[in-house]
């Protein structure tokens, strides 16, 4: 069984990797070209939201991925971390079935293997902070 602090030390790095590949996954999927059809203030909300996105994926993957210890000692702000990374990738977890269509991806080789394999590791965020949050709540 691989240790727990080497597993978020893992997905700290998977994070870090997510946050880097938003730039080929926008031009894949052509998001300037998208953006620029959008009005001005959407177009900007969008930017910024994307933005954002990754700077929360920078700001949950670096201290997995240097400091694995911080989710795994208790401490009340060790609880309300891994509770809310938990709740947040719950959430992305439920929207990969609910938002994304599957007229979006399934029969479509290349999208059914990325809807999958999405599904696999928002699962797989929340069973690792879940298992922190568990063990900040003492179990």
């Amino acid at each position: 069984m691989i240790p727990l602090p080497m597993l978020i030390h893992l997905a700290g790095a998977g994070l870090l990797a997510l946050a880097l590949l938003h730039l080929p996954i926008a031009r894949r999927l052509r998001w300037r070209e998208e953006a620029a059809r959008m009005s001005e203030v959407n177009a900007s909300i969008f930017h910024v939201h994307t933005f954002f996105l990754v700077l929360i994926l920078i700001a949950m993957g670096l201290p997995a991925l240097l400091e694995p210890s911080v989710f795994l000692e208790r401490t009340r702000a060790g609880l309300w971390a891994t509770s809310s990374i938990t709740v947040f990738w719950l959430c992305r977890l439920v929207a990969q079935w609910t938002v994304y269509r599957q007229r979006w991806w399934k029969g479509r080789p290349l999208e059914t293997t990325v809807h999958w394999v999405f599904t696999c590791v928002w699962l797989a965020l929340v069973l690792l902070f879940g298992a922190c949050a568990m063990r900040q709540f003492g179990f």
